[in-house]
C-alpha cells in the first residue's frame, strides 16, 4: 500500500510528522492538568515529561499504557503516533544519506 499524498498535478506532497510529545502537551494543557502531577501519575520525573514534550524522549509501550490509564486515550494511539514519527525521521535520514 502506498501512503503518498499527491497534489492536483500528481506530485508527491511531503507531510511533516510531529513528535507525540507535542500532542501530549496539548492534551494536558487542554485538560488544565498540572504537569508535575501528570509526571507523578506516570511515575516519571517532571524533567523526563518535559523532554517528551520537547521530542527529546520517546513514548515507550509502557508509558503508552500509563497514558491510557490516566488520560483515557488508547495506548495504540500513542504508540501509533510514535511509530509514524520514527518512520518519518528514518525516511528523512535515508533521503539525505
Amino acid at each position: 500500500m502506498n501512503n503518498q499524498v499527491l497534489d492536483h498535478n500528481g506530485n508527491e506532497i511531503e507531510i511533516e510528522a510531529y513528535h507525540p510529545g507535542e500532542f501530549l502537551l496539548e492534551e494536558i494543557e487542554e485538560r488544565d492538568l498540572l504537569k508535575k502531577e501528570v509526571a507523578k501519575q506516570l511515575d516519571i520525573l517532571p524533567h523526563h515529561l518535559s523532554e517528551i514534550f520537547a521530542g527529546k524522549r520517546n513514548i515507550s509501550a509502557r508509558l503508552a499504557v500509563r497514558l491510557e490509564k490516566i488520560l483515557g486515550i488508547s495506548s495504540h494511539y500513542w504508540l501509533g503516533l510514535q511509530m509514524e514519527y520514527d518512520l518519518f525521521i528514518a525516511k528523512q535520514l535515508e533521503a539525505h544519506a
